[in-house]
């Protein structure tokens, strides 16, 4: 009679043993179920290449709509300006280039966004022309300046340039203008000016960009320069010294002064010089603006 009762005591061990492996098989792959759910989300680019969608600072790159540090508006435009000046109307030429593969937009782009501190999220926001509607000559009079409020239309225009982005504050990189000597000329921007006098020519390349630090709540305007390489002296300083333009400049060898201003797009010295010019010039200045080092100098030099 006991061969039963230790059959019944077997099977009773047996199914416990069976209940315990099984109850070990589930806990060993619980973890393994959970483990995606607290992996990095993941974009397929077009290379075929999967990667976390994080900017360089390992922080998420922000998208329109959601707060950030800093937003970047590059309103400079893709365009380079061949312009002549002499002693009579019959000799000044000024002719507008198209140069979208310089990559001058990207260039600043990267400046800006080195130069802001580490950590600090970064928004680029697209630059739409029609935003920033050019300034109306016919109402620069002395009687309009008094009625004007330049600030009040800058932030305006900055206003509607980002709406739909939420950052504390706004930094607009655009062409400056500067006086050619002591003449009623200017150059703008980017270019390559032919200056014809007496005793000859002299041909100079410049590259002329101005910043703005835009408060984002209210759009007053936190902080304002032209992007400077020699920052020992003020622009008016530098004009008393004899320098040409209030600027980045070089000047070149009469044969760089393209025979066709069209030509000027494929010209790769001239491409060079200005992206080397604008990058030193934004290196120098950025710093400054966004407090790393002592604040700069107020600019005289006018922008557009």
């Amino acid at each position: 009679m006991a061969a039963p009762a230790n059959t019944a005591a077997f099977s009773i061990v047996a199914r416990l043993l069976v209940i315990t492996i099984i109850s070990w098989c589930f806990s060993t792959q619980a973890p393994a179920q959970a483990q995606p759910e607290t992996a990095q989300p993941i974009v397929k680019q077009a290379n075929g290449k999967l990667t976390t969608r994080r900017e360089a600072t390992g922080k998420p790159a922000p998208v329109a709509g959601s707060s950030c540090d800093f937003g970047v508006v590059v309103t400079t435009g893709d365009e380079f300006t061949v312009q002549t000046t002499g002693l009579t109307i019959f000799q000044n030429k000024k002719t507008v280039v198209p140069i979208p593969g310089w990559g001058l937009s990207d260039l600043i782009y990267a400046r800006t966004r080195a130069a802001i501190p580490a950590g600090a999220s970064v928004l680029r926001i697209p630059y739409n022309p029609a935003k920033f509607p050019p300034r109306d000559e016919s109402k620069d009079t002395w009687k309009d300046r008094l009625v004007r409020d330049p600030n009040a239309e800058l932030a305006g225009y900055m206003r509607e340039a980002v709406k739909g982005t939420n950052c504390r504050h706004y930094i607009q990189i655009l062409n400056a203008i500067s006086p050619i000597g002591s003449s009623s000329y200017t150059v703008r921007g980017f270019g390559i000016l032919n200056q014809d006098v007496v005793l000859g020519r002299r041909i100079f390349l410049h590259a002329l960009a101005f910043i703005r630090i835009f408060d984002g709540r209210t759009f007053a305007i936190v902080r304002q320069s032209s992007a400077l390489i020699n920052l020992d002296h003020s622009l008016a300083v530098q004009k008393f010294l004899g320098k040409l333009v209030g600027g980045p400049y070089r000047e070149l060898p009469a044969e760089s002064f393209p025979t066709r201003p069209e030509d000027a797009a494929d010209n790769p010295a001239l491409r060079d010089g200005v992206r080397a010019m604008l990058a030193e010039s934004l290196d120098k200045t950025l710093p400054l603006l966004l407090g790393r080092r002592p604040a700069a100098r107020q600019s005289d030099t006018g922008a557009h």
